[in-house]
């Protein structure tokens, strides 16, 4: 993609991101903008990792569905 493209990309993401739940929005940070593990984020968030990897399958269909 383009500068323009990838720039455009990000802003859309991004507020897409300011409108989840705000548990949501640290699961993708921690995952995604911090790169910890799934086990990393669990202990972090104070739940098992199959939780994490249930929940971020979920946000991540959400977050495609409203960018497309």
């Amino acid at each position: 993609p383009s500068h323009e493209e990838t720039v455009c990309n990000g802003y859309a993401l991004r507020q897409v991101l300011t409108r989840l739940p705000k548990e949501e929005q640290e699961l993708i940070t921690l995952r995604y903008f911090k790169g910890f593990t799934q086990m990393v984020t669990a202990n972090l968030l104070g739940c098992t990792q199959v939780q994490v990897s249930r929940r971020e399958r979920q946000i991540l269909k959400k977050l495609r569905n409203e960018l497309l």
